[in-house]
């Protein structure tokens, strides 16, 4: 309104300052009326599709569209043709609604309790939608109070000791019977991999030829910053203990042999506010979601007869009596 006023003065401004014109000869026939183009049409009204006499309209597109996640709504709108083969599978699923109905299937009690679920369902949407902008304004988080998330927790802001390693993994098969190196073989390979390192050959190069590591051969081996105890204890031990440049003595785990070389070690520590914002805000997002739902629920509470029944667990059947034993004759007894 005030950026609307300000115009108007604004424009009255320009006009006083402006010479009077001449004004414009008056027509001696009056312009017949621009056309004014229809209404346009509800979406209810617009169709999409007929099944068996049904109709599938745009309203009912938009209405199945707001169930979706955010991700399927954006490749419904971003996919070339996406629409249309949403509107497909909605008149598909109603194809199958009308033979459904044909055959009684929706007079069935299972059914009946699967639409009054699903009632339950859509009935809390519109609720939560009702609500949406109060609960988005309790919400949101201002820095101060991430700060104060972030103060609180310090222990989900610590970064443990990180290791950058390089590894050439020579495995050996699991048992008898399946692929792979034996145990023997596989140190034969270990001792030609530390000859080829003698004569000068890079260990990347070494690791890209040998490795049988997937996540890290072609990367000459390498896993940078990564924290030792995701590994298995003997690697994780070489990791934090062996000397950083040098190749250490092959490390057998129940993956198999590992030539380690150590890159770099950074030590733990404690991260500064500023470089742990990003995720203390998400995690305070996080932590005000969850308050502000039970917040709502203990609310509707108060409000709503609320209570979560146990079923009582099912008898145990009484143990049938052993029949007694039938007495053993005497020994010594005629015979």
């Amino acid at each position: 309104m005030l950026r609307a006023s300000l115009f108007s003065l604004l424009s009255l401004g320009v006009v006083a300052q402006e010479p009077a014109k001449v004004p414009a000869p008056v027509p001696t026939s009056v312009p017949a009326p621009a056309p004014v183009a229809p209404p346009a049409p509800k979406p209810e009204e617009v169709l999409l599709a007929k099944v068996g006499g049904e109709a599938i309209t745009e309203a009912d597109f938009q209405s199945a569209f707001r169930l979706l996640g955010q991700q399927e709504q954006m490749q419904v709108l971003m996919v070339q043709g996406g629409k249309d083969e949403f509107v497909k599978r909605m008149a598909e699923s109603k194809l199958l609604s009308v033979k459904a109905k044909r055959l009684e299937l929706d007079k069935t009690p299972s059914y009946q309790r699967s639409l009054d679920r699903a009632k339950d369902d859509l009935l809390a949407r519109e609720f939560l939608a009702k609500e949406g902008e109060t609960l988005q304004k309790k919400l949101a988080v201002g820095e101060a109070e991430v700060k104060t998330y972030f103060d609180k927790h310090p222990e989900r802001f610590k970064q443990p000791e990180l290791a950058s390693v390089r590894h050439i993994l020579v495995s050996v098969k699991q048992g008898e019977g399946q692929p792979g190196l034996s145990d023997a073989e596989a140190k034969a390979r270990v001792a030609k991999i530390q000859a080829e390192l003698k004569k000068g050959t890079k260990f990347e190069a070494l690791a890209k030829k040998y490795s049988d590591d997937p996540g890290s051969k072609d990367n000459g081996g390498l896993y940078a910053d990564a924290d030792p105890s995701g590994w298995v204890p003997e690697f994780g031990a070489a990791a934090r203990t062996q000397a950083i440049g040098k190749v250490g003595a092959p490390v057998k785990t129940q993956f198999g042999y590992h030539l380690v070389k150590v890159e770099g070690r950074k030590p733990a520590r404690q991260i500064p506010f500023e470089e742990a914002k990003g995720p203390a805000e998400k995690m305070a997002q996080q932590d005000r979601q969850v308050t502000i739902w039970n917040e709502l629920m203990d609310g509707l509470r108060k409000e709503i007869p609320f209570e979560l029944v146990k079923p009582a667990p099912a008898p145990v059947a009484p143990k049938t009596p052993e029949a007694p034993k039938a007495a053993e004759p005497a020994k010594g007894g005629a015979q």
